[in-house]
């Protein structure tokens, strides 16, 4: 996958509302902040599988814990569970079902592991350990991984190519199922030689698999003019709701057109137009030159979408000319996008070409 640096600027008045005299709600602010500070995990910066793990932190498909001096930590080395790949794999292929599912004893209702459980188990992903256990607490093997992401991605991913041989996997139920991960290159050993079947699967693992193969679902893909129709409706509320100067629905725009980090961190930037108003400046936006896109990536449920050649004059207009400040800001960069369990798609990262070598810092 590309990396890609986070704005911080994504709303354009950002850049003038720094040199404005007022503060924000202090309450509100740090709400805010905790928000978009558990898209920055500590944990798994320089990882070998930074890019996936990065990718559905982002777009809320994993979530860390925060640890006493509340900081996010992905644990992107510790063992996974079944129950938590279950939930994992659910929640990137946006399952849902009506269907009962498998009844296991160990998968009460009300858990947090119930749902995706019996989603799994009625679509076939997933099977017990015995006819009538689960074991969501029992740590997954990798030859497990493989079985479930072959069975998730089968009706959507062509496992096509030769096979890798693995001195180590002997005759068993995920062998077949490893064969054809390997086909598509969704597993590649833990060597050249060797899968390590039977050892236990890291949280960094299981989300580079899921990775691999959301990368190569080609069998129902959405329309470029629906991709980019749905940045232009965002860019137009956004610029009506700030003309309007109605600060409170911008909430309503960030709810229909962003999930993920996108939406954490323009709540974030959004909390202090509100102030601006009470302070008695008015914020205007202009587009004067509309965008290009670039389709970079498009599978069943991501898009990565490049918009070049927009800029927008931005307007603060305070009570007088002096308090004034007029700038006009490129907002060239990458969208990122994800297909919702509705069937609806949502941006989820903004990652502005002028902040290509940007920082991961949260600024307070």
């Amino acid at each position: 996958m590309k990396t890609f640096s986070r704005s911080f600027i994504v709303l354009l008045a950002a850049v003038v509302l720094l040199a404005l005299p007022f503060q924000a709600s202090t309450v509100n602010a740090a709400s805010a902040e905790e928000t978009l500070n558990t898209y920055f995990p500590g944990d798994i910066n320089e990882h070998w599988a930074y890019d996936e793990l990065d990718n559905f932190v982002n777009a809320d498909l994993l979530k860390g814990t925060v640890d006493s001096e509340g900081n996010t930590m992905i644990k992107p080395d510790l063992s996974v569970s079944r129950a938590e790949f279950v939930a994992i794999l659910v929640r990137a292929l946006g399952l849902t079902t009506t269907e009962t599912g498998k009844t296991f004893a160990d998968v009460p209702a009300g858990k947090w592991f119930s749902e995706p459980v019996r989603i799994a188990s009625s679509l076939g992903i997933v099977n017990g350990l015995t006819e009538t256990t689960f074991g969501p607490n029992e740590l997954i093997k990798r030859g497990e991984i493989a079985t479930m992401v072959v069975r998730a991605f089968e009706s959507s991913v062509k496992f096509e190519g030769e096979a890798k041989t693995f001195s180590d996997v002997p005759e068993y139920f995920a062998t077949p199922f490893i064969a054809k991960a390997s086909q598509a290159g969704i597993v590649r050993g833990a060597t050249a030689t060797t899968f390590k079947p039977y050892a236990n699967a890291t949280r960094a693992e299981a989300v580079v698999m899921v990775q691999r193969a959301l990368d190569l679902q080609a069998s129902n893909l959405p329309e470029d003019a629906a991709l980019t129709a749905l940045i232009d409706e965002f860019e137009a509320k956004e610029t009506e709701v700030v003309n309007s100067q109605d600060f409170a629905k911008l909430s309503g725009v960030l709810d229909s057109y962003m999930t993920g980090y996108a939406k954490a961190e323009n709540a974030f930037e959004y909390q202090d137009y509100s102030e601006l108003a009470k302070e008695g400046y008015t914020l205007t936006l202009e587009k004067l030159t509309p965008q290009k896109y670039d389709i970079e990536l498009k599978t069943d449920r991501f898009a990565t979408i490049h918009a070049t050649g927009s800029t927008y004059k931005v307007t603060v207009k305070g009570k007088t000319d002096a308090d004034t400040q007029t700038q006009t800001v490129p907002r060239d960069g990458y969208y990122l996008l994800k297909k919702m369990e509705d069937n609806s798609w949502k941006i989820y990262l903004f990652a502005s070409d002028a902040d290509a070598s940007g920082t991961d810092e949260i600024t307070k």
